[in-house]
């Protein structure tokens, strides 16, 4: 569970599931370096292996077959040079020798850039065009004073660009799980669901007003402000703690318009039973729409709680 196309597949999905990776809380540019950088890997990896596959037997076509698989594996290793930026991880592909040769024989191969890193000797090269295989191409590498010639088994050359990147993935991961841990940790020790305990379900119970009784007309207007001035608390809360979401936009605007409507009609009514009817009805869509409101509140405040492996 390993490879770097597992590790690759646990990052999209941490990132997706964890509040230290969600966008609203990142800097807009390292949000857009990570996500392209594991779509980027994803592309990059079905592209390499699919060399064999793409070999035609026509020099130019298989001439164009080496190079793509050449930069594949460069964008393998920039990708995840990329994520590591991102996490603010301080690495570079030519930090591990293995990386550092496939990087240097790609760009000897393909001649970009003409100083390749690992030397800095000026070099050209060609891809011998009639030799390429469904499993391997030549080329020769030609410097002032020397010809090299190399051999890209590609399934091996492959095999430990991945295995060498999926080193530095690993570290990228436990980078993430240790942010989200401590954030997670923090949050966790106020729950949100506290805005909603002394004395909160009595405010709902008693937020239905009696018409014909001046008494609880005045309580139900009462515990309008209340239970406003709770939600506004939830919400300052939220963005104060990084945690306002799309998802709570909806619930928490019904919430504020509900109670608003309530609030007209207690003001306009005129004490008929129509109108208790009407202001039933309401009440009973208000208690609907609060209760999805709990309940998110409380499926965060679990998801919070729940700790990181």
């Amino acid at each position: 569970m390993n490879s770097l196309a597992d590790i690759r597949d646990r990052i999209h999905s941490k990132a997706e599931n964890y509040f230290t990776l969600e966008y609203r809380k990142r800097d807009p540019k390292d949000w857009r370096m990570f996500y392209g950088a594991t779509d980027a890997l994803l592309d990059a990896s079905m592209a390499a292996s699919a060399y064999d596959k793409a070999v035609k037997s026509d020099p130019a076509v298989d001439l164009l077959v080496c190079y793509g698989f050449l930069q594949a594996l460069y964008i393998q290793q920039d990708a995840v040079w990329t994520l590591s930026r991102s996490i603010g991880l301080d690495w570079h592909p030519n930090n591990d020798p293995k990386i550092r040769e496939i990087r240097d024989l790609r760009n000897r191969l393909t001649g970009h850039p003409a100083f390749a890193e690992k030397s800095r000797q000026l070099s050209s090269a060609i891809i011998e065009y009639h030799g390429v295989s469904s499993s391997d191409f030549s080329g020769h590498i030609y410097f002032d004073t020397s010809t090299k010639r190399v051999t890209v088994h590609v399934q091996t050359i492959l095999k430990d660009n991945e295995s060498q990147l999926a080193i530095q993935m690993l570290k990228i991961e436990a980078a993430m799980d240790e942010q989200e841990r401590k954030f997670r940790s923090e949050q966790s020790k106020k729950p949100f669901s506290d805005l909603f305990g002394t004395g909160f379900d009595y405010l709902m119970q008693r937020l239905r007003p009696e018409l014909d009784d001046e008494g609880r007309v005045v309580q139900a207007s009462t515990h309008v402000t209340m239970i406003r001035d709770r939600i506004n608390a939830l919400r300052q809360e939220l963005t104060d703690r990084g945690l306002e979401s799309q998802a709570f936009t909806h619930e928490l605007s019904a919430i504020i318009d509900g109670l608003k409507l309530i609030d007209k009609m207690i003001a306009n009514s005129d004490r008929s039973a129509t109108s208790q009817n009407e202001i039933d009805i309401v009440c009973d869509g208000f208690g609907v729409n609060m209760n999805k409101l709990r309940e998110r509140i409380t499926e965060l405040d679990k998801k919070l709680n729940t700790s990181i492996p």
